[in-house]
Protein backbone atom coordinates (compact mmCIF):
# COMPACT_ATOMS: atom_id res chain seq x y z
CA UNK A 1 0.00 0.00 0.00
CA UNK A 2 2.84 2.39 0.75
CA UNK A 3 4.38 1.73 -2.66
CA UNK A 4 1.03 2.48 -4.33
CA UNK A 5 0.76 5.80 -2.49
CA UNK A 6 4.33 6.66 -3.43
CA UNK A 7 3.65 5.95 -7.12
CA UNK A 8 0.47 8.08 -7.05
CA UNK A 9 2.32 10.95 -5.40
CA UNK A 10 5.10 10.63 -7.98
CA UNK A 11 2.55 10.75 -10.82
CA UNK A 12 0.92 13.83 -9.30
CA UNK A 13 4.28 15.55 -8.91
CA UNK A 14 5.23 14.66 -12.50
CA UNK A 15 1.92 15.96 -13.87
CA UNK A 16 2.19 19.13 -11.82
CA UNK A 17 5.78 19.71 -12.96
CA UNK A 18 4.78 19.14 -16.60
CA UNK A 19 1.90 21.58 -16.19
CA UNK A 20 4.19 24.25 -14.72
CA UNK A 21 6.73 23.66 -17.47
CA UNK A 22 3.98 24.10 -20.08
CA UNK A 23 2.85 27.36 -18.48
CA UNK A 24 6.47 28.57 -18.42
CA UNK A 25 7.04 27.87 -22.12
CA UNK A 26 3.68 29.34 -23.08
CA UNK A 27 4.64 32.51 -21.21
CA UNK A 28 7.94 32.69 -23.06
CA UNK A 29 6.24 32.14 -26.41
CA UNK A 30 3.58 34.78 -25.79
CA UNK A 31 6.00 37.34 -24.40
CA UNK A 32 7.83 37.31 -27.73
CA UNK A 33 4.77 38.66 -29.55
CA UNK A 34 4.99 42.29 -30.53
CA UNK A 35 2.25 44.32 -32.05
CA UNK A 36 3.07 47.31 -34.15
CA UNK A 37 0.33 49.87 -34.20
CA UNK A 38 0.55 51.84 -37.38
CA UNK A 39 -1.30 55.09 -37.53
CA UNK A 40 -2.01 56.08 -41.08
CA UNK A 41 -2.59 59.53 -42.40
CA UNK A 42 -6.32 60.11 -42.59
CA UNK A 43 -6.11 63.82 -43.27
CA UNK A 44 -8.08 64.95 -46.30
CA UNK A 45 -6.38 64.90 -49.68
CA UNK A 46 -6.58 68.42 -51.01
CA UNK A 47 -5.23 67.90 -54.52
CA UNK A 48 -7.54 66.49 -57.17
CA UNK A 49 -7.59 62.70 -57.34
CA UNK A 50 -7.59 61.38 -60.90
CA UNK A 51 -9.44 58.16 -61.68
CA UNK A 52 -6.98 57.34 -64.47
CA UNK A 53 -3.76 58.35 -62.69
CA UNK A 54 -4.55 57.57 -59.03
CA UNK A 55 -7.43 55.07 -58.77
CA UNK A 56 -6.71 52.74 -61.70
CA UNK A 57 -3.14 52.03 -60.49
CA UNK A 58 -4.62 50.87 -57.17
CA UNK A 59 -6.93 48.48 -58.98
CA UNK A 60 -4.08 47.28 -61.21
CA UNK A 61 -1.77 46.56 -58.29
CA UNK A 62 -4.20 44.64 -56.12
CA UNK A 63 -7.62 43.92 -57.59
CA UNK A 64 -6.73 43.14 -61.19
CA UNK A 65 -3.27 41.78 -60.49
CA UNK A 66 -4.73 38.81 -58.62
CA UNK A 67 -7.12 38.08 -61.48
CA UNK A 68 -10.18 38.43 -59.26
CA UNK A 69 -11.74 41.60 -60.66
CA UNK A 70 -10.95 41.34 -64.34
CA UNK A 71 -13.28 40.94 -67.31
CA UNK A 72 -15.35 37.78 -66.92
CA UNK A 73 -14.33 37.18 -63.29
CA UNK A 74 -15.80 38.44 -60.01
CA UNK A 75 -17.71 41.75 -60.39
CA UNK A 76 -16.89 44.58 -60.48
CA UNK A 77 -14.63 44.48 -63.50
CA UNK A 78 -11.76 46.75 -62.40
CA UNK A 79 -9.70 46.65 -65.56
CA UNK A 80 -8.68 50.11 -66.79
CA UNK A 81 -11.09 49.92 -69.73
CA UNK A 82 -14.16 48.89 -67.71
CA UNK A 83 -13.65 49.95 -64.08
CA UNK A 84 -15.54 53.24 -64.03
CA UNK A 85 -18.57 51.94 -65.89
CA UNK A 86 -18.63 48.75 -63.81
CA UNK A 87 -18.46 50.62 -60.48
CA UNK A 88 -21.28 52.96 -61.50
CA UNK A 89 -23.46 50.21 -62.97
CA UNK A 90 -23.18 48.16 -59.77
CA UNK A 91 -23.85 51.24 -57.57
CA UNK A 92 -20.60 50.74 -55.68
CA UNK A 93 -19.92 54.46 -55.39
CA UNK A 94 -22.09 57.03 -53.66
CA UNK A 95 -20.66 60.53 -54.05
CA UNK A 96 -23.36 61.82 -51.67
CA UNK A 97 -22.21 59.45 -48.92
CA UNK A 98 -18.56 58.53 -49.57
CA UNK A 99 -18.14 56.72 -46.23
CA UNK A 100 -21.05 54.44 -47.14
CA UNK A 101 -19.90 53.65 -50.67
CA UNK A 102 -19.55 49.90 -51.11
CA UNK A 103 -16.19 50.34 -52.83
CA UNK A 104 -14.83 52.32 -49.88
CA UNK A 105 -16.35 50.20 -47.09
CA UNK A 106 -15.14 46.94 -48.63
CA UNK A 107 -11.59 48.34 -48.76
CA UNK A 108 -11.67 50.07 -45.36
CA UNK A 109 -13.27 47.37 -43.24
CA UNK A 110 -14.77 44.66 -45.41
CA UNK A 111 -13.64 41.72 -47.45
CA UNK A 112 -11.04 43.69 -49.43
CA UNK A 113 -9.32 45.25 -46.40
CA UNK A 114 -6.56 42.64 -46.38
CA UNK A 115 -5.77 43.49 -50.00
CA UNK A 116 -5.73 47.28 -49.52
CA UNK A 117 -3.34 49.60 -47.77
CA UNK A 118 -4.59 52.51 -45.66
CA UNK A 119 -3.13 54.94 -48.21
CA UNK A 120 -4.98 53.24 -51.07
CA UNK A 121 -8.22 53.37 -49.10
CA UNK A 122 -7.62 57.05 -48.38
CA UNK A 123 -7.16 57.80 -52.08
CA UNK A 124 -10.35 55.92 -52.98
CA UNK A 125 -12.32 57.84 -50.36
CA UNK A 126 -10.89 61.17 -51.56
CA UNK A 127 -11.82 60.32 -55.14
CA UNK A 128 -15.39 59.56 -54.07
CA UNK A 129 -15.57 62.72 -51.89
CA UNK A 130 -14.44 64.76 -54.90
CA UNK A 131 -17.42 63.52 -56.90
CA UNK A 132 -16.12 60.20 -58.30
CA UNK A 133 -15.26 61.74 -61.65
CA UNK A 134 -14.15 59.74 -64.65
CA UNK A 135 -11.03 61.87 -65.09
Amino acid sequence: MCIKQHLTQTKIKTCFFTFLLGIFFAGIALSGCEYEFIEFDDSPILEEVSFKDDVIPIFNSSCGFSGCHVTGAVPPDLTAENAYQSLMKLNMVSANEPANSLLYTSMASGSMKKYSTPDQTRIIRAWIEQGAKNN
